[in-house]
């Protein structure tokens, strides 16, 4: 029997509702289906995020590309999110997934944007250029360990209620826009996070507010918090005394309550956060460069010399000879520093450093052991990286 096939392609409006009925097959333990799991992702207001491919006038393959803004500071970095990765079972093996991430990649390249970032197999997705980045704190508290710390009965219950959209919704915008490193959102996206289904938002109605969110669908998990600490404080309590007295919290390393959490907790971990895959050098550095002089400036009274430059390279992880390689398959950028700042420009120069896509994001953003040898030839480089970015737990993509 002859097959037609029609993509990759970006789904159109009205093949909104086919393209989650197959996403939603895929991914069918997820109660309510993925529209109501993670609506921020799945917006019938953007059938544009979506890229399909049709077997005989059905869909049979998707790939959604959801954008993301991802701030640090001052710094803030364009970012493709890869999400609702399926293909029907009667049609897998056929290389559609492969064909669908080369689309979004060729279409992201087009567009300018300088990364991309998944949830998933490292092993699956590494192929593509999808390496372990950023780092997420988890921490266990339970009543046990929370009293400990405060006592029996500290709690200013009378602060805390439940989440009133038309009311705290703009609250909760002006204090997550107050977080170091976030994912960029307009209103409507604040409004969608916090519609997802089993998700529970309180807030602590004072004058240094503060809120929280957690899921209730398995282990209680806090997925996203903000405000001061004695409204994060009396919201886990909270928490811990009607909801459950065990519970996990999510966050990243340089949160400003992270030795709260520490006192708080009865145990810790940390482990890999996303996965990134840096499309273009140049673009991403220029990009964190507010960063990169941030660190630089805290660091040059470290440095026998206050001025300088290297220029890092990022070949293609193909396996290809680098003598073989065509220009376009590498990306270099030179950044320069002394005692006024930092700039990045791209360039074609020779590199002092050149790294194939997998160790870009190792350097870039892995954890501050890795690539000792040559962070040890190139203590600059030592000094500005990794730059942390992150993905608050409601907003899975």
């Amino acid at each position: 029997m002859t097959v037609s096939f029609d993509g990759p392609r970006l789904a159109r409006p009205d093949e909104f509702r086919e393209t989650m009925a197959l996403t939603n097959r895929c991914f069918g333990f997820e109660p309510g289906g993925l529209e109501e799991r993670m609506p921020h992702c799945f917006d019938p207001a953007h059938p544009e995020r979506h890229a399909i491919i049709e077997a005989n006038g059905s869909i049979v393959s998707h790939v959604a590309c959801v954008p993301a803004e991802l701030w640090a500071g001052d710094a803030y970095v364009e970012c493709g999110g890869i999400a609702g990765v399926a293909t029907d079972p009667d049609h897998r093996g056929n290389g559609y997934m492969h064909r669908l991430l080369a689309f979004w990649l060729d279409q992201l390249d087009d567009r300018g944007v300088p990364l991309a970032e998944l949830e998933g197999d490292r092993v699956r997705y590494g192929r593509y250029g999808w390496e372990n980045a950023g780092r997420e704190n988890c921490y266990r508290v339970t009543k046990r360990s929370f009293t400990a710390a405060f006592g029996e009965g500290y709690a200013d219950f009378e602060a805390v209620r439940h989440f009133r959209p038309r009311t705290d919704l703009a609250v909760v915008q002006r204090i997550h826009e107050s977080e170091r490193y976030r994912v960029g959102r307009d209103r409507r996206r604040y409004k969608r996070l916090l519609e997802q289904a089993g998700l529970e938002t309180l807030v602590y109605d004072a004058v240094r507010p503060a809120y929280l969110c957690y899921r209730g669908d398995g282990p209680v998990s806090i997925l996203e918090f903000g405000g001061s600490r004695d409204g994060v404080t009396a919201l886990l309590a909270r928490v811990l005394d009607v909801t459950a007295d065990d519970i996990v919290v999510y966050t990243h390393p340089r949160h400003p309550l992270t030795g709260f959490f520490r006192t708080v907790a009865t145990s810790w971990s940390q482990r890999p956060h996303r996965k990134l895959n840096v499309l273009d050098l140049p673009a991403t550095l220029a990009a964190y460069r507010p960063l990169l002089e941030e660190r630089w400036s805290n660091t040059v009274e470290a440095f026998g010399s206050t001025v300088g430059d290297l220029t890092l390279e990022m070949v293609d992880p193909t396996g290809r000879s680098v003598d073989t390689m065509a220009a376009t398959d590498r990306q270099s950028a030179t950044i320069a520093y002394d005692a006024s700042g930092v700039s990045v420009e791209r360039t074609d120069r020779d590199p002092d450093v050149s790294l194939g896509r997998w160790e870009t994001v190792d350097l870039l953003f892995g954890s501050q052991d890795v690539l000792r040898s040559i962070k040890r030839s190139e203590p600059f480089l030592d000094a500005i990286f990794p730059v942390e970015f992150y993905f608050w737990r409601t907003e899975t993509i």
